[in-house]
């Protein structure tokens, strides 16, 4: 009996490999087919057409979408929050494509479909030899974000979780390598040090906190809801002194990008720190609402963003 549970578990092992290889193998492929199709074509028709697949084939996503738009946006006809929500699918699309050819993306190029608004900021902040925070949302294409604020000259770090295929995780980090952008792994256990030295290193630190997510977390009100939000980037700001800036792409016309920069943003202290992490993680999380009640369309409201219930 203990000899067939030891070969049911390693059959079980092997078809878990299998499974990841296939997926790996697979995303490799299409990411080298997607290089030999010519960009702004397969960025404008191609995110079209897997996006509207994807809208239909992933109901329980578009549905989480609408009815998280519509709580949102009460005002919004039913024809709107369709619109809107179509139009998600056809930006994640965009997002894809526009990350598979982060290799082509280069030099002038690059250049000529990114740009960053206000990068004085960013300058000045970093004058004061503490490093930088930037906040930014999973808005526009948050990947060409982090890419156009490397193309300043300055290191950035994103904090990213790590996916659980190993080849398709190293196939994301080489992207963001690619463009100069470092990554610090979450679940890392050296990931307080790495984030500590960035700073030090007078570097920037790019962290998203617009999703319900496994890490340190607070509640704060974002569109008029308690939604529980990631805390780490407030409680290193505090700790540190450092600027917190917030930076969130924002799509123009057809393929081009810009991201806006704004802050710093500050809070006056209370004197508790945990109420200051709380009201920092609060005013931040009101900046990218703004941004994102502006552009809707261009954000993951397919996640489920209020999963976690506030106790009563």
């Amino acid at each position: 009996m203990k000899d067939l549970k030891i070969i049911k578990r390693d059959i079980q092992d092997f078809m878990r490999y299998f499974r990841r290889r296939v997926y790996y193998v697979g995303a490799l492929f299409f990411s080298k087919l997607v290089l030999l199709i010519p960009y702004k074509l397969i960025v404008h028709y191609g995110s079209k057409f897997i996006g509207w697949i994807a809208y239909f084939v992933t109901r329980d996503s578009s549905d989480i979408a609408k009815r998280q738009l519509k709580s949102c946006f009460p005002d919004k006809s039913a024809q709107e929050i369709e619109k809107i929500t179509r139009n998600i699918f056809v930006n994640e699309a965009k997002n894809f494509f526009e990350l598979a050819n982060f290799p082509k993306l280069k030099g002038a190029f690059f250049d000529k479909i990114s740009s960053v608004e206000n990068s004085h900021l960013i300058k000045e902040s970093l004058k004061k030899g503490k490093g930088v925070l930037i906040v930014s949302a999973h808005a526009g294409n948050w990947e060409i974000t982090a890419a156009a604020v490397a193309r300043l000259g300055v290191p950035v770090n994103v904090v990213a979780k790590k996916i659980y295929i190993d080849g398709l995780n190293n196939m994301l980090v080489n992207y963001r390598l690619s463009k100069n952008v470092k990554v610090i792994l979450k679940d890392s256990p050296d990931t307080a040090r790495k984030l500590l030295k960035a700073l030090k290193n007078g570097e920037i630190i790019a962290m998203l906190i617009d999703q319900d997510t496994n890490v340190p977390s607070v509640f704060v009100d974002f569109f008029g809801k308690p939604a529980w939000t990631p805390s780490g980037l407030a409680s290193l700001a505090l700790k540190r002194g450092t600027d917190v800036l917030a930076g969130i792409d924002k799509r123009v016309g057809k393929y081009a990008h810009n991201t806006i920069i704004t802050g710093p943003i500050v809070i006056e202290p209370s004197g508790n720190f945990d109420k200051d992490v709380i009201n920092l993680t609060q005013k931040a999380s009101l900046v990218l609402e703004e941004h994102i009640r502006q552009y809707p369309d261009q954000w993951v409201w397919f996640h489920e963003r209020w999963k976690t219930q506030k106790p009563l």
